[in-house]
C-alpha cells in the first residue's frame, strides 16, 4: 500500500430517489447486494431508492436499508476489482451514525444478514421511542456557545439538543418539532448561513432516544460481534474500538448521544491518513473532511462515473 486510506459511510439525510440506479445496471455484485438487503428485511429496498417516492425513502428504515445497500455495494465492486477485502485496502473504515453499521460490516465485524437485521430492527426502535413528534435540523455558521444559546428558544416548546458536532461551525440539532422550529428561527435570526430542517423523521442521537437504546443493546446481546480487521472509529468515543463488547456498547450508547465526527476527522493526521473515499450515495462527508482541513484528499464514489474514477486513482496504491 502507497498510501494510507480511510473508507467513510454516510447515514441517514444522504438518501435522494435515484441512488445507486446506474451502479445497480453496471454491476451484478450491486445486484446482488440488493437482492440480499431485501431477502434479509422483506423489503423493495432497490424500488424504494430508484423510484421513491420521498416519503417511503424517507421513513427511517429504508433509509439505513438503502444507504447501507448503495454503500456496501460500492465496497463490493472495489474488493471485486481489487481481488481482496476492503479491510485490508483501508487503514481505517469509519461510519457516520447508521454508516457505522456499513463500516463494521465492511470491517469483517458484522455479517450482512446481522447488520441489515440490526439496522431494521435500530430503526423500529427509534420510530417506536419518538412519541412526541420529532426530527433533525442543520445549523451551519455558528460557533457552539452561539448554537447553545439558540437552543433556549426551545424553552416551553418541548426538547431540543445538539445531536452531531460535524464541523467546527455545523451542527446537528435533534428534539421535537415544535422546539425545532423555535431553534432554526433563533439561529437564522442570529446570522447561521444555514438552518433547516434534515430529511431524517426521528430525533436521533439524543435523550429522546431512551428507550430505543435499551431494546437495541437487549438486541446487540443476540448479535456475534467480531473484531474489526481494521481501525474502526466509534461514534460515540471519537476513537479507534476493537474489543466486540466494547463495539456493542458503543453502538447501543450511540443512540442518546452525539456522532463525534469532527473529533474522529482531527484524528486523521494522528493516524497519518493521506486518502479519504466516502462509499455510498451523496458527498457529505466529503465536503466534511475537505473543510476539517486535516490534510487527506478526498474522494467520493456516489455514481458510476464516479466509482470509475475512484478505481483509477485507487489503482496506483492497492497491490493487487
Amino acid at each position: 500500500m502507497k498510501e494510507k486510506i480511510a473508507f467513510v459511510f454516510p447515514g441517514q439525510g444522504a438518501q435522494y430517489i435515484g441512488m445507486a440506479h446506474d451502479l445497480f445496471n453496471e454491476y451484478a455484485v450491486v445486484r446482488h447486494t440488493f437482492e440480499q438487503v431485501a431477502d434479509v428485511s422483506h423489503k423493495d429496498v432497490a424500488g424504494a431508492c430508484f423510484n421513491g417516492p420521498a416519503d417511503v425513502l424517507n421513513k427511517p428504515e429504508l433509509t439505513s436499508l438503502g444507504t447501507f445497500a448503495h454503500s456496501v455495494s460500492i465496497a463490493k465492486i472495489l474488493e471485486q476489482e481489487f481481488g481482496q477485502p476492503l479491510y485490508n485496502i483501508g487503514y481505517a473504515i469509519v461510519g457516520h451514525s447508521m454508516g457505522q453499521y456499513s463500516a463494521l460490516h465492511c470491517a469483517g465485524s458484522l455479517t450482512l444478514v446481522d447488520a441489515v437485521r440490526l439496522l431494521s430492527a435500530r430503526s423500529t426502535y427509534m420510530s417506536m421511542a419518538d412519541k412526541m413528534g420529532g426530527g433533525m435540523a442543520c445549523i451551519v455558521g455558528l460557533d457552539k456557545d452561539a448554537v447553545e444559546a439558540c437552543l433556549m428558544a426551545a424553552n416551553g416548546r418541548g426538547y431540543a439538543a445538539i445531536s452531531n458536532h460535524n464541523a467546527r461551525d455545523q451542527f446537528i440539532i435533534s428534539g421535537q418539532n415544535a422546539a425545532l422550529d423555535a431553534v432554526i428561527a433563533r439561529a437564522q435570526s442570529h446570522g447561521a448561513r444555514l438552518a433547516k430542517r434534515l430529511n431524517v423523521a426521528v430525533p436521533a442521537h439524543c435523550a429522546l432516544m431512551e428507550n430505543a437504546e435499551f431494546l437495541l443493546r437487549k438486541r446487540l446481546e443476540t448479535i456475534d460481534v467480531q473484531p474489526p480487521k481494521t481501525n474502526w472509529f466509534s461514534n460515540q468515543t471519537a476513537n479507534v474500538m476493537s474489543n466486540p463488547q466494547d463495539v456493542k456498547d458503543s453502538l447501543s450508547d450511540q443512540m442518546t448521544h452525539g456522532v463525534r465526527w469532527l473529533e474522529i476527522m482531527e484524528k486523521f493526521p494522528v493516524y497519518n491518513i493521506t486518502s479519504v473515499y466516502e462509499l455510498g450515495p451523496g458527498k457529505t462527508l466529503t465536503g466534511l473532511v475537505r473543510r476539517a482541513n486535516v490534510g487527506c484528499n478526498v474522494h467520493h464514489t456516489d455514481t458510476l462515473k464516479n466509482v470509475r474514477a475512484v478505481i483509477e486513482k485507487l489503482t496506483a496504491s492497492v497491490s493487487r
